[in-house]
């Protein structure tokens, strides 16, 4: 009888007081996520790439769930190549210490932007030096679980804004493929390895939602409440 009423007890999901229906289905969908995230790596590359699969399912679930946070926070790509924007970043890396000689940055079209020779380099001639106060490193944020997320997102007061004004919106690289680009990649060594690379930033996402979801009196977790989405975590 003992071993029946374990069986029976499921665990209970937890009440989280004023949530409308929208960020309960938030909630469960990222609960899902974790789970799916957390499973071992099939050895079998066709198979994981199904996982996978089921695992995007959720994940467009939950930027639809998202949405109305990330039209209010998410600026257009466009704005970071505003000759503002690169103004603004430039100034920021000379005031902190970064040298550039004969260099500068500019929009190069199709091409996004760049570093632009103003001058003829002479060979072994030095182009460009970034202090280590400048380099955004693990051990600039291993104090905090939370703090490279937060500075993300708390930018009018982070010391990063500039840098953080000028970064893409997304990257030419295998964690922004679809389905239909990651299975033309079958055949190549390459697959498990975006596979995993995939899933990992997935299973990051799902953890840090917890976790500023949990921690209700971490002033960090607060900021980041108000628009940690996936979109721009990813």
């Amino acid at each position: 009888m003992g071993k029946k009423n374990q069986h029976n007890k499921q665990p209970k999901q937890k009440q989280t007081p004023n949530l409308n229906r929208k960020q309960i289905e938030l909630h469960s969908q990222i609960e899902y996520l974790l789970k799916l995230t957390t499973q071992a790596p099939n050895p079998n590359v066709t198979k994981e790439l199904e996982a996978i699969r089921e695992i995007d399912q959720v994940l467009q679930k939950i930027k639809k769930l998202e949405k109305r946070i990330d039209d209010e926070f998410i600026i257009d790509d466009k704005k970071r190549c505003d000759a503002v924007v690169v103004e603004r970043f430039t100034t920021w890396l000379k005031e902190n210490g970064a040298l550039f000689e004969g260099t500068s940055i500019a929009e190069f079209p199709g091409y996004d932007l760049g570093l632009k020779a103003e001058i003829d380099i002479p060979e072994a001639s030095l182009i460009i030096a970034v202090p280590r106060k400048l380099m955004f490193t693990i051990e600039s944020i291993k104090n905090s679980s939370c703090l490279g997320v937060l500075e993300k997102f708390s930018q009018d007061n982070s010391f990063w804004k500039p840098y953080l004004d000028i970064l893409p919106a997304t990257y030419t690289t295998v964690l922004y493929f679809n389905i239909d680009e990651l299975e033309k990649l079958t055949g190549s060594p390459s697959l498990k390895t975006a596979l995993n690379q995939i899933k990992n930033i997935a299973r990051q996402y799902a953890y840090f939602h917890k976790l500023v979801n949990a921690a209700k009196d971490d002033p960090a977790c607060e900021v980041l409440r108000k628009r940690f989405t996936y979109r721009e975590y990813w």
